[in-house]
């Protein structure tokens, strides 16, 4: 099928006004997010200047620090994890669940869970901005939780 150039025209406007579209969400007092056309509220969204985040840090018994993989935490993918992580942190649970982990640590014979003596379950708070652009990768403030001492058998 062959067009005009008039109708190439009007189709061409036609898909560039629908793509362009979601943008006027950005204006409404109630934005709704549809799939396919969407304005991206992830991306466009306000957010503060620091970003909280729970994870697990180890000790040994020098108070050398170690990270704690989130695979020790739980089961399945990353966020998965994270989010395992932070419900029971923000739980009466979290106690009980660093104790789990400790145990986990515990029966690990390579290093440096070995060498661990005590973990902790904090929030830390991070500069986005500083994280990614000036690779500054720690933590602004950080905010213990919950800690236990990894006793071995």
């Amino acid at each position: 099928m062959k067009y005009s150039q008039k109708q190439a025209v009007l189709v061409s406007v036609f898909i560039i006004a629908l793509i362009l579209s979601p943008i006027m969400e950005n204006w409404a007092s109630k934005p709704k997010d549809s799939f396919p056309l969407s304005y991206y509220p992830m991306f466009s969204k306000k957010r503060k200047a620091t970003y909280g985040l729970y994870y697990f840090v180890g000790y040994d018994s020098v108070q050398n620090r170690y990270k704690i993989p989130y695979k020790i935490a739980g089961t399945g993918g990353f966020n998965q994890v994270r989010r395992q992580i932070k419900k029971e942190a923000r739980s009466d649970r979290a106690n009980a669940f660093t104790l789990k982990v400790a145990e986990r640590i515990a029966r690990k014979k390579g290093y440096p869970y070995s060498k661990l003596v005590r973990i902790e379950l904090v929030k830390g708070y991070y500069h986005l901005e500083n994280y990614f652009s000036k690779k500054d990768t720690l933590p602004v403030h950080e905010r213990k939780l919950a800690f236990h001492k990894i006793e071995r058998q």
